[in-house]
């Protein structure tokens, strides 16, 4: 339950202090006193988007706490899932309003989004306002009401998963059908490419090593020329050194001492010999013939169109043959992994169509259980001959939600058909409807605290009266606090608020606080006729004995 809310700078609060009991709770007052404030100063603390017109004109933030104790064992696991100790078996959530615009929340201390404060709210308190009756006329809505009845959030979980699953293999099997497509002429014009690529025998490195070798053709005279008169000063050295090494060894074996001289004189004999050698084997070389030189000529022209083509570099071209390799290949394979998609995609489907009609059957069983309460409900509320039905009709394609299409059927009056309530009915059976789900969704083991403003929409009369009872009954086993200007409903309540505004120091200022005694005897008097003159009294007197 709720048990106290504190209000600091909103709107035309300043502060505001307010405990609750269990039990039914109104607020009453003028209109524009600011019974609407309130309820927006609460659903702030329960996640509504912030704005920062709500913190008081010349005050720098809007604080609003609430002091709750949950008993749902959703809230309590939501909870634990966060890492939110509970304190006492209270949970305290703070939301702070910036004239920046900037806000933060917190629930019992540890900070969190203002998605999560919506989350964790919705598991705490169920407000109704003329927003939400409206929200009847909304297939949407009166699909997932249907949806939260049956209990079975493990089945729908495993149906989005399931439809998710078979929708992103659709998406896949889409994008691989366009790339088959549009790649048919690619492929053509790739496997032109790499049939010229193949041909050319790329090696890399080669068009540096024909560069080079052309360079020494080109120069080919002149080597031979400077090649030539080296080996012929060669040969006259190694025939001069062959005769300084046998002179040397005749006087070597007369002087031992000459035995390191000649082994370098004959060392440099051998390497003069050597070197001759290469030169002879470098001028053969040198000669080259006018056929090599075409060959060479064409085989680098080769390179450097393939290189202008596919480039810039030879690696550059040898790399985009592999890619045309890998994409072909690819491409060749498409035809299998279509075929592959196509048997996971019937799989997945198959199975979303089984949890479909799971669902179906799940929501029909909810359907009927609801239908039942509500007219019952619907019947203690001035509507005795009033039919209600939630019809509940499986299709054949499959959707985010199922195949099921979820109508709220109601007859007013006897004789009438059947029709869509967003069709038929009137503003003050629209609430009627909407409080008779809330009192068959508690059944269902729902939050435990309910917030109703505007419940009382166009109703009077013995009307009103049935919805006060029903809005007792409903708070025999749940916190209920209604926004009313009906003293039918008012003086059922064990908890009285009056909202008023009075003005101080230039500015007008909303205040709230419960009252008894003879000041609830007044209000409700205004509430039944306007003022608070005797008869008026009297009658809310009387009013209130009774219900006491």
């Amino acid at each position: 339950m709720l048990e106290k809310l504190i209000v600091r700078n909103y709107v035309l609060i300043d502060h505001l202090d307010l405990d609750f009991q269990p039990g039914f709770s109104v607020f009453t007052g003028e209109t524009g006193s600011g019974k609407s404030i309130m309820l927006g100063a609460l659903s702030l603390l329960l996640g509504a988007k912030a704005d920062k017109e709500a913190v008081r004109k010349g005050e720098d933030a809007a604080e609003i706490s609430g002091v709750f104790t949950p008993s749902s064992q959703e809230a309590r696991e939501w909870l634990s899932a966060h890492d939110i100790a509970m304190e006492d078996d209270e949970v305290i959530i703070r939301r702070t309003i910036r004239s920046s615009g900037r806000s933060s929340y917190s629930i019992n201390g540890s900070p969190v989004t203002r998605q999560e404060g919506e989350e964790f709210g919705q598991l705490l308190v169920d407000i109704s306002s003329q927003h939400a009756h409206q929200s009847l006329m909304r297939t949407d809505v009166l699909r997932d009401l249907v949806d939260k009845a049956t209990g079975r959030e493990d089945l729908f979980s495993q149906y989005r998963d399931a439809y998710r699953e078979m929708k992103a293999k659709e998406k896949e099997r889409e994008r691989l059908m366009q790339t088959l497509a549009s790649s048919a002429e690619e492929n053509d014009y790739m496997e032109f490419c790499l049939r010229e690529l193949d041909d050319a025998a790329l090696v890399p490195g080669e068009d540096d090593e024909i560069q080079s070798r052309l360079a020494v053709v080109n120069s080919s005279e002149f080597l031979k020329e400077s090649l030539s008169s080296v080996s012929d000063e060669l040969r006259d050295s190694s025939s001069a050194l062959s005769q300084a090494l046998s002179a040397m060894r005749k006087a070597e074996r007369r002087d031992p001492g000459l035995s390191e001289l000649s082994e370098r004189l004959e060392s440099l004999s051998i390497e003069c010999d050597d070197i001759q050698m290469s030169i002879r084997d470098r001028l053969s070389a040198v000669d080259f013939s006018e056929e090599d030189l075409e060959r060479l000529n064409a085989r680098l022209a080769v390179l450097q169109r393939i290189k202008r083509r596919f480039g810039p570099t030879l690696e550059a071209a040898i790399a985009k043959r592999e890619e045309y390799r890998e994409k072909l290949g690819l491409s060749s394979g498409g035809e299998d992994l279509a075929s592959d998609l196509e048997r996971e995609i019937a799989m997945l489907g198959e199975k979303a169509g089984e949890l479909a009609g799971m669902i179906s059957r799940e929501r029909m069983a909810a359907a009927a259980s609801l239908s039942t309460a509500i007219r019952d409900n619907l019947r203690k509320l001035g509507m005795p001959a009033a039919e209600f039905i939630i019809r509940v009709t499986p299709g054949t394609e499959l959707t985010p939600h199922g195949c099921d299409e979820v109508a709220f059927l109601i007859a007013p009056n006897r004789g009438e058909k059947l029709s869509p309530v967003q069709n038929t009915a009137s503003g003050g059976e629209l609430s009627r409807i909407m409080l008779s789900l809330k009192a068959a969704m508690k059944a269902e083991g729902d939050v435990d605290i309910f917030i109703f403003d505007e419940i009382d929409t166009g109703i009077g009369g013995t009307v009103a009266n049935a919805v006060g009872e029903e809005l007792l009954e409903l708070s025999r086993s749940s916190q209920v606090i209604a926004i009313t200007h009906l003293p039918q409903i008012a003086v059922r309540a064990s908890s009285h608020f009056l909202v008023y505004k009075e003005e101080s120091g230039g500015r007008t200022i909303s205040h709230i606080r419960e009252i008894s005694g003879e000041e609830r005897i007044e209000e409700t008097a205004r509430l039944l006729s306007g003022d608070q003159s005797g008869i008026a009294i009297e009658h809310a007197r009387k009013l209130l004995e009774v219900q006491g």
